[in-house]
Parts: C-alpha cells; sequence; structure tokens
C-alpha cells in the first residue's frame, strides 16, 4: 500500500511542476503549455486459467505540449513577427563561431526579432533567423548607387515584411528592393518536439525532421508583421488545476499517514 500511496504523491509532484511552468511563462512570447501525462502501473498475477491486472499505482509520462494558437498582441515593430497558423521560425546557432554540421537549427513561435550591428536578423539572444535555404538573413544599413558614373551611398529607412515573409527595405527616399525571404518549418508531428527552454524546440525522430516553405505555402500560416504572438497559457485554467492537484496532493499525504499509523498500531501488538 505505501507503495501504490508514494506513486500517487509523486505524481501529483510533478503536475504541480509542470503547472508552475506554465504559470511562470505566463508572459513569455510564443510559450506553449504543457499538460502533465500519466498512465496506470499494473501487476499481473497468474494460475492456471486466469490472468487478474491488479492497480499498482500510477507513473508520470512525458508532458503533452499543446500548440494552440496564442492571443497576437499589437507591437507595431517593423521586425515583429507571428505566425498565424502552423509553423515555426527557424533559428541558427550564433553568428562569428566555426560551423559545426552536427549543429542543427532549434524552432519557435517567439518573433521578436531585430538587427544587429552588422546588420544580421537575430531574436533577443543573438540567434539568426533563417531565410531561403535555411541561411541567416541579413540586411545592409547602406547602399552604393551607381548613377551615371556617379557614385552615393544611401542609408537604410525603412523594413517591411508582408505576409508572405518577403522582407522589403526601402534606401533613402524612393529606393525600395526585396532583400530577403523568410522560410517556416512544419512537423509531421509537432507534439514529437523537444523543448529546450526559451519558447524553443528541437526536432526528433519522433516530430521527424522539418518541412521548410515560404509563409500561405501549403499548409503553412502567413506572417503578421508589428504583433507578437503570446502564450498560449490561461491563467485562470492553470490555477483551477493547480488547486485540484494540491487537494490530490494532500489527499495521498492523508492516506500515507494512515497507512503509517495502522503499520505501527499492528508492529505494537
Amino acid at each position: 500500500m505505501f507503495s501504490i500511496i508514494r506513486t500517487g504523491l509523486e505524481a501529483a509532484n510533478k503536475d504541480l511542476a509542470v503547472i508552475s511552468n506554465n504559470i511562470a511563462n505566463a508572459g513569455t512570447n510564443g510559450f506553449k503549455k504543457s499538460e502533465a501525462q500519466f498512465e496506470d502501473l499494473y501487476h499481473s498475477q497468474h494460475n492456471n486459467s486466469t490472468e487478474i491486472a491488479r492497480g499498482m499505482g500510477v507513473t508520470s509520462i512525458k508532458p503533452r505540449q499543446s500548440f494552440a494558437q496564442g492571443s497576437l498582441q499589437a507591437t507595431n515593430g517593423s521586425l515583429d513577427l507571428a505566425i498565424m497558423g502552423e509553423g515555426f521560425f527557424a533559428l541558427g546557432q550564433p553568428l562569428g563561431r566555426g560551423a559545426n554540421a552536427n549543429e542543427r537549427p532549434v524552432f519557435t513561435r517567439d518573433g521578436s526579432f531585430q538587427l544587429d550591428r552588422l546588420g544580421n536578423l537575430v531574436n533577443t539572444d543573438g540567434l539568426p533567423l533563417l531565410g531561403e535555404g535555411q541561411t541567416p538573413i541579413n540586411i545592409p544599413f547602406t547602399q552604393v548607387i551607381d548613377h551615371d558614373g556617379t557614385t552615393s551611398t544611401k542609408l537604410l529607412s525603412e523594413i517591411k515584411v508582408n505576409n508572405e515573409g518577403e522582407i522589403i527595405v526601402t534606401y533613402g527616399l524612393d529606393d525600395v528592393k526585396k532583400v530577403a525571404q523568410i522560410q517556416l518549418a512544419d512537423f509531421v508531428n509537432e507534439h514529437g518536439l523537444k523543448n529546450i527552454g526559451n519558447a524553443r524546440f528541437q526536432e526528433t525522430p519522433e516530430s521527424g525532421i522539418p518541412s521548410f516553405g515560404f509563409p500561405k505555402e501549403r499548409t503553412i500560416g502567413k506572417i503578421q508583421a508589428g504583433f507578437l504572438e503570446k502564450s498560449n497559457t490561461d491563467i485562470t485554467d492553470e490555477i483551477v488545476l493547480m488547486l485540484r492537484t494540491q487537494r490530490a496532493f494532500n489527499g495521498c499525504s492523508k492516506l500515507l499517514q494512515s497507512d503509517i499509523d495502522v503499520v505501527k498500531k499492528l508492529s505494537q501488538r
């Protein structure tokens, strides 16, 4: 009996840890909440004719990620991007160090990007956003114009990203050009992705390899510039779950104490 009650306590602890993590990341852009998953433990008793399965407690298994769309918050930032529908932004390894063939992209729904001092489009941790061909996107700050043998330099004045992920920039007053296009990654089984923290994921054999495509192609969603996707955690739902789990934990604790008291009384006889 003691071992069965202990599995209940461990399961409640695991559930509380998952819920606490969801609540702690309720303000994290692109965060996807998790749901604790459990399964029964059974002990089989054999004889000549029948097999009886007896419950021996519960065990926790890999938490299930919820990839439901989070709400969009308007920021009006030209490089704040949200994905409407399926897909993930692909992030490369930090720039400025030797390439490693074993390093693969990581994936996120957090579309908060900015330009570094070299014009690379990076996230808040300096990881580059990958575009066509899974190469880092670079936006030059200046452009040299040759007109009738006379050269002049124009400064970057505006950046726009359309629904198809095309990055359109303006130099000077009216020199408009497309400099890159964002590609999004999609997976056969996104629930198989490995959560590595900071609203980022890695591919696994369970998720399958990513298929890359431009926004609005096939089943891939479109990009909404000037918005950020917020966490899909609902604080009210998580608090209700936390209260329910705490009651379960308290109930298991009382059962455990009762079991200990019974054993003590029996041992004293």
